[in-house]
């Protein structure tokens, strides 16, 4: 049975792939400049870092890895969702 913080852990991993692939959109209207590529070039790798960890947080739940593990990865995964989060913020200014 999966703790409830790697339920937690898998729900921030996706809202942060959400908030990125948010960030997509708001890139894509400036895409062609150097600046734009980049930006899109750091979000894609960013979404495709939490689609991975979705996986692996699932993997290691069913694994059995319980709440000495699950913890400090909530910790980091939610830092992750509000560095997200205010990158999506500045993007909309």
């Amino acid at each position: 049975m999966m703790h409830v913080m790697w339920y937690i852990d898998i729900a921030a991993s996706i809202i942060q792939a959400v908030i990125t692939a948010l960030l997509i959109r708001n890139y894509l209207g400036i895409g062609f400049t150097r600046l734009g590529k980049m930006l899109i070039s750091l979000s894609s790798i960013l979404m495709a870092e939490s689609v991975l960890m979705t996986f692996i947080y699932y993997i290691w739940a069913l694994n059995g890895l319980g709440l000495l593990v699950s913890l400090p990865i909530m910790v980091m995964t939610l830092i992750n969702v509000i560095a997200v989060t205010i990158l999506y913020l500045i993007s909309k200014m």
